[in-house]
């Protein structure tokens, strides 16, 4: 059995996203397509618009075969971490063959060429980003003026300078590199797949039918507090699952978020907050000073911001405080091989020799059973992380008044230290 992969959040899956599985199916002649998918909270550092069962069961609905989680640690994390930890994952499975993912250009060799090139960190390139990092810029800012200079100083030849530029100032083109850095850092045998978005790149805020992005979708959603207003945009499985979804739950409380979030950091010592995922350079004293005179969340990101460390960034380090995602943990993505286990979220009963014919290198986590006996350090960590963005996720839904008896995460299971 040959098998897909692609690497996504699906916060909401959209008509774009319904495109690209069924290009992925086509493209690659594979016999299932596997969906590797963030949990409650994303990559830009914000709770997802509905929960991951409900986000899992629109990527089935929607053509995928089987849907495993991103733990939320890798998640939260860099652009370069979530790919690393999604290509991880898709390499666990002897049956993944393909990895396909989105892209801004039809020049795949340039774009591979560049990810070759950023994987391989030459000294000169090392020394330029480094300038640059310490005058302040955010990485991808230095990364673009060290390639220039590199480029303008003849040390390094792409077969077109301003392509070469133009490429890695694309959101889609960003991530496309990651996900090929993390093939080349792992040495896979997945051949990667790519899928030309030619109408809009997924940051766009801008309502433009079915090509409209899922940041533009939340946007609406978010501002407008209806579904209905969203119903054009959206599949219809997608479109009524969210409906249900919100119509039970409720939306996301932002502001609750935002006051558990100022709590953390007014609260958390010094000593604690340095050891929390993307804190470097002294920014916990920017936070620290800053709150002392702010109450509202936006506000004090604003007033944190620098060029080096931006919104965005900032949001994630948030995130990572109030889930208590350490450095250690995220680093251990580096130094293994494989995760210590993989859960899955949902899969497609038609076809049922999937799950009969998976071939996973390690713990794949489907029902209770499935949950080791004697787990790892890192597997307690990443459960522990799990429970708190479970916990803190259902807190912050609207129409539950109180959290639901539910069955705890199929991988987490409270493991006590």
């Amino acid at each position: 059995m040959k098998i897909c992969a692609i690497i996504c959040e699906y916060n909401p899956l959209h008509y774009g996203h319904l495109t690209h599985i069924a290009e992925s199916r086509l493209m690659s002649g594979a016999d299932a397509i596997m969906c590797i998918m963030a949990g409650n909270f994303c990559q830009r550092g914000e709770p997802t618009v509905v929960n991951k069962y409900v986000r899992a069961r629109m990527a089935l609905d929607a053509g995928a075969d089987i849907v495993v989680q991103i733990p939320t640690a890798y998640a939260c994390s860099s652009a370069e971490t979530f790919a690393l930890a999604g290509v991880k994952i898709a390499n666990s499975f002897n049956n993944v063959t393909h990895l396909s993912f989105g892209c801004e250009t039809n020049n795949h060799e340039l774009l591979q060429d560049i990810a070759k090139f950023l994987y391989n960190e030459p000294k000169e390139y090392k020394d330029a980003l480094q300038k640059y990092m310490e005058e302040g810029n955010s990485i991808a800012t230095s990364r673009e003026k060290a390639l220039a200079e590199l480029i303008d100083n003849g040390i390094f030849k792409f077969s077109d300078k301003d392509e070469a530029l133009d490429i890695i100032r694309k959101p889609n083109n960003i991530l496309a590199i990651e996900y090929l850095k993390a093939l080349y850092a792992t040495n896979s045998s997945i051949q990667p797949l790519f899928s030309v978005r030619e109408n809009s790149d997924y940051l766009s805020d801008v309502i433009n039918g079915k090509d409209t992005s899922a940041t533009a979708i939340r946007a609406k959603l978010y501002k407008t507090r209806s579904v209905r207003c969203v119903k054009r945009l959206l599949p219809k499985s997608s479109y009524k699952l969210l409906q249900d979804e919100i119509k039970m739950s409720g939306f996301v409380d932002d502001d609750l978020y935002d006051n558990i979030a100022m709590y953390k950091i007014k609260t958390t010592p010094l000593d604690d907050f340095k050891e929390i995922y993307g804190v470097s350079e002294g920014i916990e004293n920017r936070f620290k000073d800053k709150s002392t005179k702010i109450k509202d969340l936006k506000t004090l990101l604003l007033e944190v911001k620098t060029k080096r460390y931006t919104y965005t960034r900032l949001k994630r380090i948030v995130t990572c405080l109030v889930l208590n995602i350490k450095k250690n943990c995220v680093d251990e993505l580096y130094k293994i091989k494989q995760l210590p286990y993989i859960k899955v979220l949902g899969f497609n009963n038609n076809n049922s020799a999937l799950l009969n014919e998976l071939n996973c290198n390690t713990n794949l986590i489907i029902r209770n059973s499935n949950i080791v006996e004697n787990p790892s350090k890192l597997y307690k960590e990443l459960a522990a992380i799990e429970d708190n963005a479970n916990a803190v996720y259902n807190q912050l839904l609207t129409k539950i008044p109180a959290i639901p008896d539910y069955a705890p995460d199929l991988m987490t299971k409270t493991i006590v230290y």
